[in-house]
């Protein structure tokens, strides 16, 4: 019985997280709209905070990068990736953790490419890679002809929520499995 009751809230929570990630898709003051995205460079963890541009199935987390990006060589050597997300009024923390894949060439990109504005599209032309020196008066030069957009998908294959309150903390840990989510209660 506790099983099944367990079972059963452990999945509303699992809705309930993709309709705070599904909200924050369109709202962009909401929390969730950027997440702290984790890599490993060179045995050292290297984090950066990215926005959340679509979320796809069993919670495959999607963003754009520049694929001249230090991330991007990072997940090529170790696809390993995190992505933490905080709701301070909610008091509510998603960790997920999983593999990602580097999308450079497809029609569906082309077509996102597209429909970016100007204004975004400046983020993936830059002439210097991102994260080149550069001097305090040197201004930042765009190439009108070839960008570096790519996107970015994170399979998840762990999550952990984690719901901070005044009385007794919830912590509780999914797996992905080929059937569905395996989940777990931990001490916060």
């Amino acid at each position: 019985m506790i099983f099944k009751k367990s079972f059963k809230v452990n999945q509303l929570v699992l809705q309930s997280i993709k309709k705070e990630l599904q909200t924050a898709l369109n709202t962009y003051s909401h929390p969730f709209r950027y997440f702290t995205c984790g890599t490993i460079a060179s045995k050292t963890p290297k984090q950066r905070t990215v926005v959340l541009r679509a979320i796809e199935g069993d919670f495959k987390l999607i963003f754009y990068t520049d694929k001249r990006s230090a991330k991007v060589e990072q997940l090529r050597n170790n696809s390993t990736i995190s992505a933490l997300f905080y709701h301070p009024e909610k008091k509510i923390q998603l960790l997920f953790t999983g593999n990602a894949t580097i999308v450079t060439e497809t029609k569906e990109l082309q077509k996102i490419w597209t429909q970016l504005s100007d204004k975004a599209k400046k983020d993936y032309t830059t002439k210097k890679a991102p994260g080149s020196t550069i001097t305090p008066t040197d201004g930042i030069d765009y190439l009108s002809d070839r960008n570096f957009f790519c996107q970015v998908e994170i399979e998840t294959t762990t999550l952990e929520y984690l719901k901070l309150t005044d009385s007794q903390h919830q912590r509780i840990e999914f797996t992905k499995q080929n059937d569905g989510w395996e989940s777990q209660f931990l001490v916060p």
